[in-house]
């Protein structure tokens, strides 16, 4: 059989490491921040910062506009030259997501998050910048480390201060985000100039929009329509269990950062064959491991849980449940990056309308009768169909076979 490391260069292994070692930074800081936030402030206010996190992370999406993707497009082609223009366009945006979303909210630590809207979306386009430019370890040294640990540290100092209170947690975030955006705005500064607007750019832009907000409305609808449904506890309960799940999904969002610029200069450089080759190669080998975490997660599923606190052991079939759903997502690879990066994002579209839709039925279903695993069973079926359909089309777009069935 032919290895992996005969597909890929050494300049490209040492981007996938620095993808990974950072990442998992970022996701066991961001554990431990969950592990505080639990033991300090319990389910209930953990589940009211998660609600308002994930009202914020899918406003952010519109705030972003796409141009997180565009520019991982354009940048091998074009340089700086539509840097300026993301960010002008994601602030005028973000001022108006805000604003409107403030007549039709009514919870107060939603409102108190909003702003927020813009400091995400802004350094998901400076990770853009860090990508095209291969500099992830740059950014996930900020992102991964820094950030997280001012914010661990800074939940811990304002719960003595205010106590248990959800504005410690709030303002732990705000504080991580304004620290981690200066710092990528200090290192990237020279990138600014002048803003130049481009029709195409901001039509392929927004045509990403919306299979976007799909896949993380998708990812997050579970947790607003369980919070409106039921109470702050069980969203606190189900978003330790969804990220815990999430494990498995860190190793495609690590292949992914590389991978995804790669993609874009070899399609570009006509060099079809070896994306395919390299396609295939990696998913059979992501494959393989994330078959190994669910196993793994699904038999210590109750121990890791304990961890955090005895009363999210609820969450155990909804972690082995979100679990299986990551496993099908990890396991057909980079599907919707390959058809985004050469320039096929329409069928991202369609197939998460279609994910979408079902998993609003059956999270309006599921939830009243069977709480958060009926969200997880929701998510996880939408999930598996969305990333099907990816697979079916990459395979017979590209003339592919990783696993010998189509």
């Amino acid at each position: 059989m032919i290895t992996f490391k005969k597909f890929i260069n050494n300049e490209f292994i040492v981007k996938i490491l620095e993808s990974f070692f950072g990442k998992v930074s970022f996701v066991l800081f961001t554990m431990l921040f969950s592990f505080v936030c639990t033991r300090l402030y319990g389910a209930e206010i953990f589940g009211q910062y998660t609600y308002a996190f994930s009202i914020v992370t899918l406003l952010m999406i519109f705030a972003k506009a796409g141009f997180d993707n565009s520019l991982i497009y354009y940048i091998p082609k074009y340089k700086d030259k539509y840097i300026s223009l993301s960010f002008f366009v994601n602030i005028i945006i973000s001022i108006i997501l805000v604003f409107v979303a403030n007549f039709f909210i009514n919870e107060w630590f939603v409102k108190l998050m909003l702003p927020l809207i813009w400091l995400v979306s802004m350094e998901q386009l400076f990770f853009s910048i860090y990508r095209a430019n291969d500099n992830i370890k740059g950014y996930y040294f900020i992102n991964g480390f820094l950030s997280m640990l001012i914010r661990i540290l800074l939940v811990i100092l304002f719960y003595f201060i205010f106590e248990r209170n959800f504005i410690s947690i709030a303002l732990a975030i705000y504080i991580s985000f304004l620290f981690s955006n200066l710092i990528y705005f200090y290192q990237n500064k020279k990138r600014f100039k002048k803003v130049v607007y481009d029709k195409g750019f901001i039509k392929y832009s927004f045509s990403l929009v919306l299979a976007a907000v799909m896949g993380v409305a998708m990812d997050r609808i579970d947790i607003v329509m369980l919070g409106t449904m039921t109470d702050m506890r069980s969203v606190g309960i189900y978003q330790i269990s969804v990220q815990v799940a999430n494990v498995i999904f860190m190793i495609l969002v690590i292949f992914d950062t590389v991978f995804g610029p790669q993609i874009s200069k070899l399609y570009h450089n006509g060099k079809y064959k070896e994306l395919k080759r390299l396609y295939v190669q990696s998913t059979r080998l992501l494959g393989l491991l994330s078959f190994i975490i669910i196993i793994i997660l699904s038999v210590f599923s109750k121990h890791i849980l304990l961890l955090f606190g005895k009363e999210f052991v609820d969450g155990q079939m909804a972690l082995i449940l979100r679990g299986i759903g990551q496993f099908i997502n990890v396991a057909v690879g980079s599907v919707w990056l390959m058809l985004a990066m050469t320039g096929n994002p329409k069928w991202h579209i369609y197939a998460n309308f279609i994910a979408f839709t079902l998993n609003i039925i059956l999270n309006y279903l599921l939830i009243p009768k069977y709480g958060v695993n009926g969200a997880a069973f929701a998510t996880m079926t939408s999930m598996i169909l969305v990333n099907i359909i990816g697979y079916i089309l990459v395979c017979r777009v590209f003339k592919v076979r990783v696993y010998g069935i189509v």
